[in-house]
């Protein structure tokens, strides 16, 4: 069995930067427009976000993989900010951990300041939970059971032989070529924390507000379970908080054709 993350996430209640080299971009895929029922049916967990409504979304790009320790490093050694620590799991092509909200919002607006594209930011919670499903209505979006060939979460078995992070691209990819969907550390997403989907957005958007502090985390990480690798698991993060178990994907506009 995993250990747990050193610092678990729960559900809470509710200067001069140089040009950034093109291989530290991350790979975006198109995702296409369309509609989908988000959240989970009334008798799911309580992990789940409820209740079920449509989304309809417009076409938008989201990152192939998580943000790596090798592209936010060479963000870092740009702006002259601190490396993040590791706790020995290891860079490369690692996800990025031990970095909060703030960083994660600096390295996005370098990209946005200093790569060839703009239109980067964090996706939204729908938009997330679209790309994650890609399609499928099944419990995960390889099938109804979880399964470690697919995702590296508490139970190891297959190819899942982490006990803490993995490199991206370990694991099969989902129908729209996403990787690490479930599992690895969850991601943060651009909507504020609220307990239900009671008000939220139809469009794709995201759900902010005044005094945001917290906002909502998807997808899971190397110690969940069958519940927090569903599509539909929620949790949430404080704005500084930092842990082995959290990193985050970026989402972006589609540029104009």
């Amino acid at each position: 069995m995993k250990r747990l993350p050193i610092a678990l996430l729960s559900l809470l209640p509710l200067g001069a930067c140089s040009a950034a080299p093109q291989a530290v971009t991350p790979k975006m895929i198109d995702i296409p427009a369309g509609s989908f029922i988000m959240g989970a049916p009334a008798d799911a967990d309580a992990q789940q976000g409820k209740p079920q409504h449509r989304v309809t979304l417009h076409a938008f790009r989201i990152g192939e993989t998580l943000v790596t320790f090798d592209q936010y490093d060479a963000f870092a050694r740009a702006t002259d900010r601190p490396l993040p620590q590791d706790d020995g799991l290891g860079r490369g092509t690692r996800p990025v951990i031990n970095i909060d909200r703030a960083d994660m919002l600096a390295y996005i607006d370098w990209l946005n300041r200093e790569s060839s594209e703009t239109g980067f930011r964090l996706p939204s919670e729908a938009e997330w939970e679209y790309a994650a499903r890609a399609g499928t209505t099944t419990g995960f979006y390889w099938g109804n059971d979880p399964d470690p060939r697919f995702a590296n979460t508490r139970t190891n078995g297959g190819p899942d032989t982490y006990d803490f992070t993995s490199p991206v691209k370990s694991f099969p990819a989902n129908p729209w070529g996403l990787y690490d969907m479930a599992g690895n550390v969850w991601e943060m997403t651009a909507d504020c924390r609220y307990p239900d989907y009671v008000g939220a957005p139809t469009d794709g958007s995201a759900r902010t507000g005044p005094d945001c502090f917290s906002h909502i985390v998807r997808g899971g990480d190397y110690s969940s379970s069958k519940r927090g690798q569903r599509p539909t698991a929620r949790s949430a993060a404080g704005d500084r908080f930092r842990s082995t178990g959290l990193g985050f994907r970026i989402a972006q506009d589609e540029p104009a054709r």
